[in-house]
């Protein structure tokens, strides 16, 4: 197996707060950047200076998100320039992704099957099972400005553009021991056979 350089973590952000209201909305203030990660199985935490923040897809937060089955996600800057492309403006990280990477191409799940390693100051970390983030009728609604959320058939072509791992990636943490710190700038390379 080799490795290559996929490029560096731009930024890093937690969920505090449910930012997908089913049928509602969507709105991505319960977002927190950080610039240092703690990353282990149950999930990540981020932290702050006043201490550490739990992720809403983590395990053990209080009110957690697909009950710790999307523990960690991942996006890409060149998905970010493409959204914007098509949609307008498309802030890095407003699809909630808990690690952005800057990389100007498009990823697609078979770039990532071979999986994942973050290569910080601390060691490496390493990443798989990556599987697509679906798109939501909410996110598309809101990257679209729409006063109200549509349907997923309503949205048609713009929920599909979505799709396809555009808003992200889930990646799984569940082989991972211990815990392991992933900060701002850390390279990230993807490994294929």
């Amino acid at each position: 197996m080799t490795d290559r350089l996929l490029g560096t973590i731009e930024l890093l952000q937690v969920q505090m707060d449910v930012i997908k209201h089913r049928g509602v909305g969507y709105d991505p203030a319960g977002i927190l950047r950080v610039d240092e990660a703690l990353i282990g199985s149950d999930g990540m935490l981020g932290k702050t200076a006043s201490g550490w923040v739990v992720d809403a897809h983590h395990a053990a937060h209080p009110a957690s998100r697909a009950g710790g089955r999307r523990p960690l996600s991942i996006g890409f800057t060149g998905h970010y320039s493409l959204m914007e492309a098509r949609f307008g403006e498309a802030p890095r990280g407003v699809a909630g992704e808990n690690i952005v990477v800057t990389y100007g191409g498009r990823v697609t799940e078979e770039d990532l099957a071979g999986g994942l390693v973050v290569r910080s100051s601390d060691g490496d970390l390493e990443l798989t099972g990556a599987r697509v983030a679906a798109p939501c009728a909410e996110f598309t609604s809101f990257l679209l400005r729409l006063p109200t959320v549509l349907t997923k058939q309503e949205l048609g072509d713009d929920v599909v553009f979505l799709d396809d791992g555009m808003r992200g990636f889930v990646l799984d943490t569940a082989g991972i021991g211990g815990h392991h710190t992933i900060r701002v700038g850390d390279e990230v390379w993807v490994r294929s056979g």
